[in-house]
């Protein structure tokens, strides 16, 4: 009976670690799609097929060319305008918004006023200061009769 409970411990912390790594990655995905270009990754399969056309029109284009032609020469309106436009990093889809905010701050005087002296009073034990419940302690001097 201990080893199968064993087994089952193990193999509950295994899909709780396979469960937690698959969490992980999805969340950070998600994010790493959303907030930065990384789904510009999804495009380059248009990328290759887009190739393979201007390949097929010109034999002598190298990938290199056609990289040049497409990221670092001036936009050019042709006959395949729209499929350039759908490449990878041609455009920036992800936009994050920055404010900064610049307020000038009003100079203000600050007056530190410092506390007058209060005399405290402490007062001495007395005999007629001393609080009546002695007379119901517990421990009292014993008494003679």
């Amino acid at each position: 009976m201990p080893v199968i409970f064993v087994t089952e411990i193990s193999w509950s912390f295994f899909i709780f670690v396979h469960l937690k790594k698959t969490i992980t990655i999805f969340f950070l995905s998600v994010y790493l799609f959303s907030y930065t270009e990384l789904h510009q990754l999804v495009k380059i399969p248009l990328l290759v097929k887009h190739f393979r056309e201007h390949r097929q029109e010109d034999k002598s284009i190298s990938f290199w060319a056609f990289m040049k032609i497409h990221y670092l020469e001036k936009m050019v309106k042709d006959s395949d305008f729209e499929k350039d436009q759908q490449l990878p990093l041609r455009d920036a889809d992800c936009n994050m918004m920055v404010i900064n905010s610049v307020c000038e701050c009003q100079h203000t005087a600050i007056e530190i006023i410092t506390p007058k002296e209060n005399p405290r009073q402490f007062s001495v034990y007395k005999e007629e200061n001393k609080p009546q419940f002695t007379a119901f302690d517990i421990f009292q001097p014993p008494r003679t009769c």
